[in-house]
């Protein structure tokens, strides 16, 4: 039953579909920004000290990869996917298309701080890894036909069962529901009664694709609270998408597309890549069938006996075990993630922030990966860390971004800006004593973090001999309290190896809500 499940209950997909699949993905991830095919791009751009490397990547020794060779990797996988597209040589050109975009993926997790958008992509890929089609216009069943052009697949083989649209259901419903356990976890009855999404709301009115609408949710608080219960029912429903025969799966479709259109019309994010991918998982031979009036009989079904049918649903359960560690342990570790952004759901001014003795314990807590115990900004509103540069006049502090982006020195995108500082904050507090966290000096992560700022900032900002110091900075109940800080008088030591600071490209720092994810 269990083999039943995963190769037969969903038809195989039409070599029609995979064609239509793979070139629009392929336009989508082309014209949509940012994207994996962005990466060359994207990486001259960003200034190395604030590139954090995928845990995959520095497991096979990566830790930065030039834009040319990224290049290379680009062009090669947009080779693969077009002979995927046509049918030629499956499955191999499917798993190079995969391996191609992975790596790209992978790279860009260390630039974009936090950006689920293509992870459907990423994960539809995978999926068609295990699967053929030799119906419709595919180039290996032409080829087949007229030559000895060899096929991998013998009939009633698991790669031409519906095993691939089932295994990316399982991903697809698990994005979605830690979607919604995220905003339940992260924001609690503060996302629940329409604070939360009315905060976002307002953050994001100057980017809404549609004002009148974004103007309309924010006018009306109870319209909020029933929007926001609805985004967290549609979630957290998902999983059952799995249970319902396949011509029903379209409900869920439907309501999903719908929340991507409402977030479309009204915030940042856009969400085509993965609404496209919700075209693998319907059944198309009945769509096709209702809609030509008469019934249309998929391929022969798979040996369910077989040893491929029995290691491919050995898989997909192992798969489904591995979503559920991460979404109980909100993993953020690429390729996973926990869907934890616009979770917060507490507005900056209903925030209380942590007392100056919590710290420690709080900065212990998100090292074992309890994201909750140290919120993430999705909007530069909600900055709880930061760093700034203080004028030796005693004038105000004024925070780098800021600082950096009205001097047009540019030098990383603001989400992944956030992510580091919030990073190097919680390590430099949790390597200091419970009851000090205002020790400075280089033998911790803070000082070790801001001596080579201090070197970006010497060589980036024509007027940064105004400035005495540069400080890391964090949000407590008694005020911003410094938790590192470094002498710009004194030479870092990049300046004093001769190692230049290159003038790169950045997202200016958002000041109403623009995020990347």
């Amino acid at each position: 039953m269990l083999t039943h499940w995963w190769l037969a209950q969903t038809p195989p997909l039409p070599g029609l579909l995979r064609f239509v699949f793979y070139a629009g993905l392929l336009a989508l991830c082309l014209a949509d920004h940012p994207s994996p095919m962005d990466a060359p791009r994207l990486v001259a751009k960003t200034e190395r000290r604030f590139y954090t490397p995928a845990l995959a990547l520095r497991a096979l020794g990566i830790s930065w990869v030039e834009p040319p060779m990224l290049r290379v990797v680009r062009a090669l996988t947009i080779a693969a996917w077009v002979c995927a597209a046509v049918g030629l040589l499956q499955p191999v050109t499917g798993i190079l298309t995969f391996l191609g975009f992975a790596f790209l993926h992978a790279v860009n997790s260390g630039l974009l701080g936090s950006n689920h958008s293509t992870h459907s992509a990423l994960y539809a890929l995978f999926c068609l890894c295990f699967s053929v089609s030799y119906d419709g216009p595919t180039l290996d069943r032409i080829l087949a036909e007229h030559t000895s052009w060899p096929l991998p697949a013998h009939p009633g083989s698991a790669l031409e069962s519906g095993f691939a649209p089932t295994l990316l259901l399982v991903a697809l419903s698990y994005v979605m529901l830690a979607g919604g356990v995220s905003k339940l976890r992260n924001g609690g009855s503060a996302w629940l009664d329409g604070k939360g999404l009315r905060f976002y709301l307002v953050e994001s009115a100057e980017y809404a694709r549609a004002p009148f609408v974004s103007r309309a949710f924010i006018a009306r608080p109870g319209l909020c609270r029933l929007l926001a219960g609805f985004s967290v029912l549609v979630e957290v429903s998902a999983p059952f998408a799995l249970l319902v025969p396949p011509p029903y799966r379209l409900i869920f479709v439907l309501a999903w597309s719908g929340l991507h259109i409402g977030i479309l019309l009204v915030m940042m994010p856009a969400y085509w890549v993965q609404m496209w991918c919700y075209l693998l998982v319907l059944d198309w031979y009945q769509i096709a069938g209702f809609a030509l009036g008469r019934h249309l009989q998929a391929v022969p079904g798979p040996d369910l006996h077989s040893a491929s049918a029995y290691a491919f649903s050995g898989f997909g359960l192992a798969f489904c075990l591995t979503l559920l560690v991460v979404l109980v342990r909100q993993i953020e570790q690429w390729p996973f993630t926990a869907v934890p952004m616009y979770s917060n759901g507490v507005a900056p001014a209903d925030l209380t922030p942590p007392d100056r003795g919590e710290l420690h314990g709080r900065a212990v807590r998100a090292l074992r990966g309890h994201t909750s115990a140290w919120p993430r900004p999705w909007v530069s509103a909600e900055i709880q860390d930061d760093v700034r540069l203080v004028p030796r006049d005693g004038g105000a502090p004024v925070p780098l971004f800021d600082e950096v982006a009205e001097l047009d020195v540019k030098f990383v995108r603001w989400s992944q800006y956030a992510k580091v500082v919030r990073g190097v904050t919680i390590e430099d507090v949790a390597a200091k004593p419970a009851d000090r966290p205002d020790l400075t000096g280089p033998q911790f992560p803070a000082g070790r973090f801001l001596a080579g700022l201090a070197d970006l900032v010497r060589e980036g900002l024509p007027d940064w001999p105004r400035y005495a110091r540069i400080e890391l900075v964090c949000h407590t109940r008694q005020g911003w309290l410094p938790v590192g800080c470094a002498d710009l008088d004194e030479e870092g030591p990049s300046r004093t190896t001769g190692t230049r600071v290159s003038t790169v490209t950045s997202q200016a720092r958002p000041t109403s809500g623009r995020t990347d994810s």
